[in-house]
C-alpha cells in the first residue's frame, strides 16, 4: 500500500452503527432486488384473499390472509434484526475501534489489503457508505473520515475505480 494520498477511516463497531447499517442494508436489498415484485405479487394474492373472504364468509381464510399479511410487512424484518442483533453480541467486533485505509491498490485492514478488483461495489447511503465484498459487508458511517475532503477523495476513489453507486 502507497503512503502517498492515503485515507483514513476508523469509527467504533457499535449497536448504534449495527442498527444504521441494518437499516440502510435491508432498504437497499429491499430496493434492488427481484424478491421485491414476487413479494407484491405474494401480497397482492392475500389482499385478493381476505377480499374473497370477507365476501364469502370464509373465516379461515381472512385469518390466515391477514397473518400472510403481517408477516410480511412487520415479522419478517423483525426476525432478520433479531438475527443480525444476536451475531452482533457474540461477534468479537462488537464495541471495537475499526481503522482502515485507502489508496489506490485498495482498503487496508488490519493488515490485509482489500484489492478494488475483489470488490463489488460501494453503495452510497445518505452520507454513510456500504461495501460490497463477495459474502461481506462493510459499513461505514458519515462521521468515519477525518474531514470532508477526505470524504471527497474516497469518493473520487471509488469512482475512478468504477465500484461507486449512488
Amino acid at each position: 500500500m502507497s503512503t502517498s494520498n492515503k485515507i483514513k477511516i476508523s469509527y467504533k463497531w457499535d449497536r448504534e452503527n449495527l442498527e444504521k447499517s441494518f437499516e440502510k442494508s435491508y432498504t437497499y436489498h429491499y430496493k434492488n432486488s427481484m424478491r421485491r415484485y414476487v413479494g407484491w405479487l405474494f401480497i397482492a394474492m392475500a389482499q385478493f384473499g381476505v377480499v374473497f373472504a370477507l365476501k364469502g364468509n370464509h373465516i379461515g381464510l381472512l385469518l390466515f390472509s391477514t397473518i400472510l399479511i403481517i408477516y410480511w410487512y412487520l415479522i419478517k424484518k423483525w426476525l432478520v434484526k433479531r438475527r443480525v442483533v444476536r451475531d452482533f453480541e457474540n461477534s468479537p467486533y462488537k464495541d471495537k475501534a475499526i481503522e482502515m485505509y485507502v489508496d489506490d491498490s485498495g482498503i487496508m485492514q488490519e493488515g490485509e489489503l482489500i484489492p478494488w478488483e475483489s470488490i463489488n461495489g460501494i453503495v452510497v447511503a445518505d452520507d454513510a457508505f456500504m461495501i460490497y465484498q463477495k459474502g461481506k459487508e462493510y459499513y461505514l458511517p458519515p462521521k468515519s473520515f477525518e474531514d470532508f475532503e477526505q470524504k471527497s477523495q474516497f469518493k473520487s476513489i471509488a469512482k475512478e475505480k468504477g465500484k461507486l453507486y449512488v
